[in-house]
C-alpha cells in the first residue's frame, strides 16, 4: 500500500485467501510497531445456514476496506446478521469441533508437552485489518504442504491457482497468471513454491521443479526432476544466498534427502541424507548448519559442508512440517503436528527454550520477519483459523490473527512492512 495511508512505524499485512472454484479474498492489515494423503485431511463440520455465507451486498461484491470494517462489516464479507449465531458462538462451536480432530500421523499423549507450554499473552496488537479482495483465487495440492504464497517484494504477492502461478498486485489489486504448469502433457502439480531476487521455483508432487527467472524474457524457463523416487514429493523449497554469495535452492523431498541446486547451473551441488522423508529445512544465517525436520519427533542439525550430524533436537511428540532460523542465527524454531512451536537458542541446544502451543492444528508454516522482531506461526492441517505472531524478544506476547479459514501458507514482504496469509478454506474465505 501507498505509505502515505500509514501513521510512522506502520506496516500492512495482506491474508490472501486461496481457493479453488470459489472468489476469495486478499486481506490486508497494518501492523503496528510497537506427508501422505488420507482421509482425514477432509472432515464434515457443521456450518449453521453456510448457504447464506456470503458477502453483505450493502458494501460490495469485490472487496472490505478498513472504513467498512470500522462500520461494523466482517473482514470476509461474511454477512453474520443473516445467520442464527453470533460470530463468537460460531468460533466457539468450531474450536469444540476441530480441537477433537486434529491430523495426527502417531498417537501419543500430550501430556508432557502440555506442562512443558509456555504462557503468552494473546493480546499483541501488531497488525490492524486493512484491506479484503473478495474476487482473487488460488488452490492447494497437498494438505500437509502449506508454502505456497511468496511475497519477494511490496509490489508482488505468487500464488498457485490450478494449472498456473500468479502474482497479485496490492496497488493495483489485480492479478496474472505467470507461469502455467503444464506443458507438452507434462502437468506438475506444484506442492510448494518460492521466490526471491526476480527467482520464481515450483516444486511438484511427483519429484518435479520448474525454474524461471522473472525478469527475463518469455519463455526463460527450465523444467526437471529433483528426484526419481516414486515417493519423491518436494516438500519445500528455500532460495538462499551460500557463504561465496552462490545464489542455491535448498530443495527438501520425501525420499529422505535435502539438496543445494547451483541456480546458475541448475546443477546439485550437495545432497544430505536422512532417515526420514525430509519435510522442511532451513539454513542458518551464517551458512554453516543445516537444519531438518521431517517424518520424525526428532529435528536434525547438520553442518552444512560435511553433512555430519551435529546434534539431534527432541521434544516433538509427532512430525514436524516447518523450521527457520531466526535473521541473526540466535533462535531456531521448528513446527510440528502436536501442535507446538518449539524455540532453541544456538548457545544452549541441550534443552528447548521454549515450547508454544497453537489455538488449532498443526505447525505447517514458520517465518521470522526479516528483523527478527516477529515470528509468525500458521497452525493448520485441517484445523484452521488462526496465524499467531509472536514478540520474538522474549516471547512473552503474541496478536492471534483470527479469521475462518484453511491457511495455505504465509510471508513477510523483504522490508517486514507486509505479512500475507494465504487461506484455502472453499465455503467461508
Amino acid at each position: 500500500m501507498e505509505a502515505h495511508d500509514f501513521a510512522p512505524g506502520r506496516h500492512d499485512i495482506y491474508l490472501h485467501h486461496v481457493s479453488g472454484d470459489t472468489d476469495y479474498s486478499a486481506i490486508a492489515w497494518n501492523y503496528e510497531g510497537g506427508c501422505t494423503v488420507s482421509p482425514a485431511e477432509t472432515f464434515e463440520v457443521y456450518e449453521p445456514r453456510e448457504e447464506r455465507m456470503q458477502t453483505t451486498a450493502e458494501f460490495t461484491s469485490e472487496e472490505v476496506t478498513r472504513n467498512n470494517v470500522e462500520n461494523g462489516v466482517d473482514m470476509q464479507g461474511i454477512d453474520w446478521d443473516q445467520l442464527r449465531m453470533r460470530r463468537d458462538e460460531y468460533r466457539k462451536q468450531r474450536l469444540d469441533r476441530y480441537r477433537k480432530r486434529n491430523y495426527e500421523n502417531l498417537r501419543a499423549s500430550h501430556d508432557g508437552i502440555l506442562k512443558e507450554v509456555k504462557p503468552v499473552r494473546p493480546d499483541g496488537d501488531f497488525y490492524s485489518f486493512r484491506y479484503t479482495k473478495l474476487s482473487e483465487k488460488c488452490s492447494i495440492v497437498h494438505f500437509q504442504l502449506r508454502n505456497l504464497l511468496w511475497a519477494p517484494n511490496k509490489n508482488e504477492v505468487f500464488y498457485t491457482y490450478k494449472d498456473h502461478v500468479r502474482v497479485w498486485s496490492p496497488q493495483l489489486r489485480t492479478s496474472q497468471d505467470v507461469l502455467h504448469l503444464s506443458r507438452d502433457r507434462n502437468d506438475i502439480k506444484a506442492s510448494t513454491i518460492a521466490c526471491k531476487d526476480d527467482v520464481l521455483m515450483v516444486g511438484g508432487n511427483s519429484g518435479e521443479y520448474i525454474f524461471k527467472r522473472l525478469n527475463a524474457s518469455e519463455g526463460d524457463e527450465h523444467w526437471g526432476n529433483i528426484t526419481s523416487d516414486a515417493s519423491g514429493i518436494t516438500n519445500h523449497i528455500d532460495l538462499i544466498h551460500d557463504r561465496n554469495g552462490v545464489f542455491q535452492g535448498l530443495v527438501s523431498s520425501n525420499d529422505n534427502r535435502a539438496r543445494l541446486m547451483d541456480l546458475n547451473t541448475l546443477k546439485m551441488t550437495r545432497t544430505f541424507d536422512f532417515p526420514w522423508a525430509v519435510n522442511c529445512s532451513a539454513m542458518s544465517g551464517d551458512k554453516r548448519i543445516l537444519c531438518a525436520v521431517g517424518d520424525s519427533t526428532d529435528s536434525i542439525l547438520a553442518d552444512a559442508q560435511s553433512g555430519e550430524v551435529i546434534k539431534v533436537l527432541r521434544g516433538h511428540i509427532d512430525y514436524s512440517f516447518a523450521c527457520c532460523w531466526s535473521p541473526d542465527g540466535r533462535y531456531l524454531a521448528t513446527g510440528n503436528q502436536d501442535k507446538t512451536t518449539r524455540i532453541y537458542d544456538i548457545r544452549n541446544m541441550s534443552e528447548t527454550l521454549h515450547v508454544l502451543r497453537a489455538n488449532l492444528g498443526a505447525i505447517r508454516s514458520l517465518h521470522f520477519s526479516n528483523d527478527g522482531r516477529y515470528l509468525a506461526a500458521a497452525g493448520m492441517t485441517k484445523p484452521l483459523d488462526f496465524v499467531h505472531i509472536y514478540d520474538a524478544k522474549t516471547f512473552d506476547l503474541s496478536q492471534v490473527v483470527d479469521f475462518f479459514g484453511d491457511i495455505a501458507g504465509v510471508s513477510f514482504t523483504p522490508d517486514d512492512n507486509s505479512l500475507y496469509i494465504a487461506n484455502s478454506d472453499d465455503r467461508v474465505g
